[in-house]
């Protein structure tokens, strides 16, 4: 099973429906268990709206399980995953916004960051959840590189989608010296090709050792900055999810001073996004 247990931080915000009815797919996709969860009072008119979005969204209330919390959002809803062992949660963002707004600013960015499970972003959810179809994964040779690309392409036949790509980022160190130095467009160029062959190769062998099979897939090796250079492909090429696997909870300083990689990709969103975390 790709995640046993799916959360959903229910709202009475315009994306709230739609939401709820990915959250319900997703569901019967991966034949999971769905916690929906509530950060607010719990009285007669939340119970009300609650219901009413249960309704209209077509769920049985015995297919989920309902859980109140109260306090910081953020802190609310991550508390929650623990207590209830989800291993996906779902959130909502816009495409464009420079600080994804869910909930109260900065609480998505919070529940990215900090969040124990993967967590699935939708941009602009539609009144009706479609499949996902295009796939494209950020590869980190790292186990949880492995973990990211096997759940990700068993997600991808589960949708019988029709396209796979692995995307592997890569600079090459002391590029702006050698050109310096040389001052031959044809040397850098030709270290260029060499490194792009060398990145392939092992892009190839990462995938040959995964055995993926069941569904076709393409790979990729892409020279420049990590997080813009799959960003923008992932924009050109027109994927509708885009999966990563998590960065460090806790950023160094220096991460801290310089824009992470994935910090820009979370600000200005391509897609949906599927960040995986162990």
């Amino acid at each position: 099973m790709i995640f046993k247990k799916i959360g959903l931080a229910i709202t009475f915000s315009p994306n709230g429906l739609p939401l709820l009815k990915t959250a319900i797919r997703l569901k019967k996709l991966f034949n999971s268990n769905l916690c929906l969860i509530h950060v607010g009072e719990k009285n007669p008119e939340t119970e009300s709206q609650i219901n009413n979005l249960i309704e209209k969204a077509g769920i049985s209330p015995n297919a989920f399980n309902l859980v109140w919390k109260k306090g910081d959002p953020a802190k609310s809803i991550i508390a929650a995953v623990t207590e209830n062992n989800i291993d996906l949660l779902i959130a909502g963002a816009l495409e464009k916004e420079n600080v994804i707004k869910y909930y109260l600013g900065s609480v998505a960015r919070t529940i990215m960051r900090e969040s124990p499970c993967s967590v699935l972003i939708i941009t602009n959810p539609g009144t009706e959840p479609e499949k996902f179809k295009q796939f494209c994964v950020s590869v980190d040779f790292s186990q949880l590189g492995e973990t990211a690309v096997k759940k990700s392409y068993e997600f991808a036949k589960l949708e019988n989608a029709i396209e796979f790509i692995l995307v592997k980022e890569f600079e090459i160190p002391g590029l702006a010296i050698t050109v310096y130095d040389s001052g031959s467009t044809d040397d850098t160029e030709k270290s260029k090709q060499e490194w792009q062959l060398e990145e392939e190769d092992k892009l190839k062998l990462f995938a040959r050792e995964l055995n993926l099979t069941g569904l076709d897939y393409r790979l990729v090796a892409l020279l420049g900055k990590q997080g813009w250079e799959a960003r923008n492909f992932v924009k050109e090429n027109g994927s509708d999810l885009f999966v990563v696997p998590s960065h460090p909870k806790k950023l160094k300083f220096f991460d801290k001073l310089f824009q992470h990689d994935i910090e820009f990709i979370l600000s200005q969103l391509p897609c949906s996004l599927l960040i995986i975390r162990n």
